[in-house]
């Protein structure tokens, strides 16, 4: 019986043991997958961390979107298959992007920090407030009723006196029997003989250029800035609970906020007038189509207003295409200031494609003043150009340490697109 009772001791001992064991490493593995792996930080901004667990957050926000986009392309008939491959390629360069991102959002604090910006509660408020109040404008509005609209006809430009079209080869019309008309049936007018011009050999020929109808600007009606108190509170409460994490939604309209007040401080810097140019710019995604612009311009295939139009709907980089005015020096990128305000440059010439970012440009300066006053709009060019270069600068900084193992970057990817790539119900 004693012995039993031993062999009985020990085989409780060693069950209890084992399962202390397996306790532990369950445990341990709970800990590790929730709250140690997670914390472990993808970047250093300053010493200060971006932890997996932030990225992974900002991550699934950006492949909800992605989704969100590539569905609504899919189930378009007319989008383009490019489109579509565009955004599926951008889900395998995305934890880098969005790496960068939260690196820059670090920066942007850290300065901020050091320059005295700060951003509220109060500010954070307003902003939601304003961003419910436009949501709420647009949900009230009326279904448009669509009216018929009358399609302009070009008037005809009259032929100079003394020019004479290259003869072209005219089909011979077939006659045909008279037909009896009917008793509502007008008879088509008799042809009016066109008058021959008489050639005179001296005259030359002027161009003259067709008129262009020019699109008519879609007035948008002021929607009013904020709700009121009581009613912002209500929508706010509605808002809450709707969204997948309301102090992570805060904290991103933070971020836009200090990012928005940081620009303003450092642009405060920005000149007045200075150097500037009348240019007209054509922008495309490659360098051949570029070129097919140029040989349309310069062999008049095609006339600017023409390539203008083709491409009024479709901006590359967010760069405005077109007759840009005066622009200032500063306002535009590096690259279009080694080109514009070069002397090297002559007036009235279509410079050959150059690349500028990650699309390429043509561009003709019309004229050059070494010096006028900068409008609203190139002040506020130049001060997003201060910007990006401050940004450009200090991410090249030694400061700024990359930690993003390819153990990390399978995890957040795992865990941020969980749920999203499959058929959800919608709340």
């Amino acid at each position: 019986m004693r012995r039993e009772q031993s062999q009985r001791r020990l085989l409780f001992t060693a069950i209890g043991g084992a399962s202390t064991i397996v306790v532990a490493v369950i445990a341990f593995g709970v800990y590790r997958e929730f709250v140690q792996f997670p914390g472990e930080p993808v970047a250093r901004v300053y010493a200060a961390p971006v932890s997996l667990r932030t990225f992974t957050d900002t991550l699934s926000d950006e492949m909800r979107r992605l989704q969100s986009q590539s569905a609504g392309l899919q189930n378009n008939p007319g989008a383009a298959s490019s489109q579509i491959q565009q955004l599926l390629s951008a889900q395998e360069t995305m934890p880098e992007a969005v790496l960068e991102t939260e690196i820059e959002k670090s920066l942007v604090r850290h300065e901020a920090q050091q320059r005295g910006v700060t951003v509220s509660k109060e500010d954070v408020d307003t902003k939601v407030n304003e961003f419910l109040s436009i949501q709420r404008d647009v949900l009230n509005q009326p279904t448009p009723t669509k009216t018929p609209t009358a399609t302009p006809r070009p008037t005809g430009t009259p032929t100079p006196e003394g020019f004479e079209p290259s003869p072209t080869a005219t089909p011979t019309a077939t006659l045909e029997p008279t037909s009896t008309l009917g008793p509502e049936e007008t008879p088509p007018p008799s042809p009016t003989p066109t008058p021959t011009a008489t050639v005179d050999p001296s005259f030359t020929a002027t161009p003259t250029n067709t008129p262009r109808f020019t699109r008519t600007p879609v007035v948008t009606a002021t929607l009013p800035a904020t709700m009121e108190p009581s009613d912002f509170d209500k929508a706010y409460r509605d808002f809450a609970s709707i969204i997948r994490s309301e102090s992570i939604y805060r904290r991103g309209v933070e971020d836009q906020l200090y990012r928005k007040n940081l620009r303003d401080a450092i642009g405060a810097a920005a000149p007045t007038q200075g150097p500037r140019a009348h240019v007209l710019r054509l922008t495309g995604t490659t360098v051949d189509e570029m070129k097919v612009a140029l040989i349309s311009l310069r062999g008049n295939f095609s006339t600017f207003e023409d390539l203008v139009d083709q491409s009024a709907d479709r901006l590359v980089e967010s760069r405005e295409t077109g007759d840009l005015g005066f622009v200032g020096q500063g306002a535009e990128m590096r690259e279009f200031d080694e080109i514009v305000f070069s002397d090297a440059t002559p007036l009235g010439e279509w410079t050959e494609p150059f690349a500028a970012g990650h699309h390429f440009e043509i561009v003709k300066v019309v004229e050059r003043q070494p010096s006028g006053p900068y409008d609203a709009k190139n002040r506020e060019k130049i001060k997003d150009r201060l910007f990006a270069d401050w940004l450009a600068q200090s991410k090249a900084s030694p400061e700024i340490v990359r930690e993003f193992s390819a153990q990390e970057r399978a995890w957040a990817v795992d865990r941020a697109s969980r749920g999203i790539f499959s058929t959800e119900t919608t709340r």
